[in-house]
């Protein structure tokens, strides 16, 4: 490696430290560009032969003395953290160095430097990238130390020689470092509540059916966003029955200042028992499943159906009816049955939403269900005559803000919240008590791991009507439009899947492996090992018994003759610096552990300098062999017969 490339690589390796600083909040991206931006013309100015220096080294000296207390400005007046201000001032230090170098050599502070970048991108990412991201900076980091090395031991020396293959070294030493780190990963200490948690961030609050209020005055926005909010586990037995799933957690049933909004009746904690939280009584076909899902500022989504949750700690209902709260942060697992007629635990008189209807509307509603008086079916033929008559666009954005009459008497197109108001209010126009329901629909069966993968691409919006004893699920968006109706075929399925199970792994055994994972493992670990010792002590019990067999007895003893003959043979035949150090230890040079070749010979030439000057093309065949990139036996053979020829002579 020359001086240049070397120059360039460590240059690189800073500029490469910093790239998932991007990714996370540790400090503004503008600083990261002003980062980038100077080492960039740095890299550009090496590259064509020129210094590094961007300023004069004097002026670079007086700014390196004024950053010391502007480090305390930023900490206190700009970033208010002292993580951001100390990740600044090591981008600082990183853009200094390459000018101080042209006064000393600073290549092992720079490295240093370039560490110190490494450990503040890699604090606070946890997506599964960054694990590419460690292997490659850590191949670089040990290239760089190798060369370092190999420049210290020529200077030590006082002469040049052929330079070991860095990129197979660097290789073998960062595949054995992840090997090790693998191996002891589950048996580090860790917490029970990991700091991490998988998934994403908190969950946006802007996306169609999850905001806190439906105002049609206002344009909605709906960004395309594959991010996985929740995995649910369902037997298969119980699939038919419960979906396509609907993970509720918004209820609008109050139409107030123009807006449809909860209406609020406080928090209430939901007592514990043994077997969970009581939500609602089951009726009808019941059925099991295990939701996982990071919570939104404490709010919970559910499943449409669940009458019982068991694993969460404090559960609260509110602020409105069938809303829940947790304020757990992080990831939230949890065991939920459902049933396909739950009805409310206490009886309750529900009362139609307060949404001033028109007389158009009304009468449109009565047209609509003609002479039908039961609720469910009214609401069944509301939702069939929407999905014929109405015309569903994906993006909120896509129509303008209008509000629900005009979506209903003249314009007829609108995304799925329109689809769900409108049905609220035609039902209010017939005094039918009913309520908008925003949450999760739909999700993707992953046939590799078994669960449903719900996004926040699924975000969706329907309706629930109230029949006299339970809320009952209706939605006029047309089947073949909602959330996950899509499909990018097999291939692409299979391949979504196989993505969506490498995150899964990343989230369940990488961020959250917590303490309970360890005692599971060691607990299971320690009776995979028992059953093991127990049966191979069988099996030797079972093979000691059919030692009397001749053949067997003999066949051992051939092998362990032949085995004995090849152990002799090959403790007989010595390595080259074997001989190469016993051929000097006759002319009373020890080579010790700490001493290398080098080293002996120059010891050598202060003993007897006529034996070291007949020694030294051995010594310089014996080094070339060493650190040549390629094996040549025919080289080692030669080696080998002039030590011996010098031996016998």
């Amino acid at each position: 490696m020359t001086r240049r490339a070397r120059e360039i690589e460590t240059l690189l390796l800073a500029m490469f430290a910093a790239v998932p600083l991007y990714f996370t909040a540790v400090i503004g991206k503008t600083s990261l560009m002003l980062f980038h931006g100077a080492m960039l013309l740095i890299l550009l100015r090496v590259i064509a032969g020129w210094t590094p220096e961007l300023l004069p080294a004097r002026v670079m000296r007086w700014l390196a003395i004024a950053y010391l207390p502007f480090y305390f400005y930023d900490w206190r007046g700009i970033s208010y953290s002292a993580i951001a201000a100390s990740t600044h001032l090591v981008l600082f230090i990183a853009v200094y160095q390459p000018i101080e170098a042209m006064q000393r050599n600073n290549h092992a502070q720079r490295i240093l430097t370039a560490g110190l970048i490494f450990v503040a991108s890699i604090a606070t990412s946890t997506h599964i990238t960054i694990v590419a991201f460690v292997i490659a900076f850590a191949f670089f980091v040990f290239r760089q130390l190798m060369h370092v090395s190999h420049l210290e031991t020529v200077q030590s020396v006082g002469r040049e020689y052929t330079e070991a293959p860095l990129g197979r070294s660097a290789f073998f030493y960062v595949a054995g470092t992840v090997l090790i780190g693998a191996l002891l990963f589950p048996f580090l200490p860790r917490v029970r509540n990991p700091f991490v948690q998988g998934f994403a961030g908190e969950l946006s609050s802007s996306t169609t059916g999850l905001s806190d209020t439906i105002d049609f005055r206002e344009p909605r926005v709906s960004p395309a966003d594959a991010t996985i909010v929740a995995r649910v586990w369902m037997n298969y037995s119980t699939r038919p029955f419960f979906m396509p799933m609907r993970l509720r957690g918004n209820i609008y049933d109050a139409y107030v200042d123009g807006a449809w909004r909860s209406r609020p009746r406080g928090l209430r904690p939901l007592p514990l028992r043994e077997d969970g939280y009581h939500l609602a009584q089951p009726a009808g076909v019941q059925g099991g499943a295990l939701l996982q899902m990071r919570t939104e500022q404490g709010k919970v989504y559910l499943p449409s159906g669940v009458y019982r949750v068991r694993g969460m700690g404090t559960l609260y209902e509110g602020p409105a009816r069938d809303m829940y709260y947790a304020y757990a942060r992080g990831l939230v697992t949890a065991d939920v049955r459902m049933a396909m007629d739950a009805e409310p635990l206490r009886l309750t008189h529900v009362l139609t939403a307060n949404y001033p209807v028109t007389p158009p509307i009304a009468a449109l509603a009565r047209q609509i269900v003609g002479n039908e008086t039961r609720p469910e079916k009214q609401a069944a033929l509301i939702e069939q005559w929407m999905v014929r008559n109405f015309r569903y666009v994906p993006n909120p954005q896509t129509p303008p803000a209008m509000p629900i009459e005009r979506f209903l008497l003249r314009d007829r197109i609108g995304h799925c919240e329109y689809f769900a108001a409108g049905m609220v209010v035609l039902l209010t126009a017939l005094d039918v008590p009913a309520r908008i329901a925003g949450g999760y629909y739909g999700g993707r069966f992953n046939p590799l791991m078994g669960y449903f993968t719900i996004r926040r691409d699924d975000a969706h919006a329907w309706t629930e009507v109230w029949d006299g004893k339970r809320w009952r699920t209706f939605d006029s968006t047309p089947p073949s439009l909602r959330p996950g109706a899509d499909s990018g075929g097999l291939l692409g399925d299979y391949a979504a899947a196989l993505g969506d199970s490498v995150n899964y792994f990343w989230d369940r055994y990488i961020l959250t492996f917590g303490l309970a994972d360890q005692i599971t493992f060691f607990s299971d670990l320690f009776d995979a090992t028992r059953v093991a010792i127990a049966n191979l002590r069988a099996g030797a019990i079972h093979r000691v018994r059919d030692l009397s067999d001749r053949t067997f007895a003999t066949l051992s003893g051939i092998l362990a003759a032949i085995a004995l003959v090849v152990w002799l043979f090959m403790r007989r035949r010595r390595t080259t610096f074997d001989l190469l150090a016993a051929h000097l230890k006759v002319h009373g040079i020890e080579v010790g552990s700490s001493m290398t070749v080098e080293d002996a010979l120059r010891e050598l030439h202060a003993r007897d300098e006529d034996f070291a000057i007949e020694i030294e093309p051995i010594v310089a065949l014996y080094e070339e062999i060493a650190f040549s990139p390629r094996g040549d036996r025919e080289r080692k053979r030669q080696l080998r017969r002039m030590l011996m020829s010098a031996d016998s002579g």
